[in-house]
């Protein structure tokens, strides 16, 4: 009991997120014991891990509900939110995907069996060309912006291989910004120049037209 007590304080000192190595390294554990711990932690459900050999868990005593947003930076600290839910967080499209993808660069730490995400490798050419439209999220994974994140999804794959049809998408919610920033993406992803809403009629099917995801 004195033990597992001494857990549950050892658990309330860690922050909301944390790595395994904070065990050894903040709270002078031995491996072996720090294992344990974890272990323990993670039968009693009062820790979740992102997954994969990320280190990183969630102090579900702490916060309940994870930001796996951040957690997901922590493992990955060149992960963007891509894709459908990209879309979806923008009001876009009403799907919600199983699991939100992320894209990390491939030449970095990359987990591609964590839990929350679906991981996907990209090269350091298409992350310095997105960079720009990156908003600042502070510590949480940033979010492609959502004319950004459709030009993305039809490069190379097309409407067939976008897991999207036109339909599904709100263009009546994109503003200026997002048309210049439409005509942006086309240009640093290798798309045709044309207007957002063509995006509906063209596309239509699958075809590599950019290196940048070779």
């Amino acid at each position: 009991m004195i033990d597992r007590i001494a857990g549950f304080q050892r658990l309330r000192q860690l922050p909301a997120l944390f790595r395994g190595s904070d065990l050894t390294l903040r709270m002078g554990l031995k491996s072996a014991t720090a294992s344990q711990m974890l272990w323990r932690w993670k039968h009693a459900e009062l820790v979740a891990p992102l997954g994969g050999r990320s280190d990183v868990y969630a102090n579900l005593l702490v916060a309940p509900q994870p930001q796996w947003d951040v957690a997901a930076r922590m493992a990955m600290p060149s992960c963007v939110v891509i894709g459908i839910e990209a879309l979806r967080r923008a009001g876009w499209v009403t799907q919600i995907p199983i699991r939100p993808e992320l894209a990390a660069r491939e030449d970095r730490p990359v987990y591609t069996s964590i839990a929350p995400f679906a991981v996907e490798t990209r090269p350091a050419s298409w992350l310095e060309a997105v960079r720009p439209a990156l908003p600042d999220s502070g510590d949480a994974a940033p979010t492609l912006p959502p004319a950004w994140a459709l030009a993305d999804l039809l490069v190379p794959r097309g409407w067939d291989g976008a897991g999207l049809a036109p339909d599904d998408v709100d263009f009546d919610l994109a503003s200026d910004s997002d048309r210049e920033q439409w005509a942006q993406a086309c240009e640093a992803l290798g798309l045709d120049s044309i207007e957002l809403e063509e995006a509906a009629e063209r596309f239509c099917t699958a075809r590599s037209v950019s290196a940048l995801h070779l």
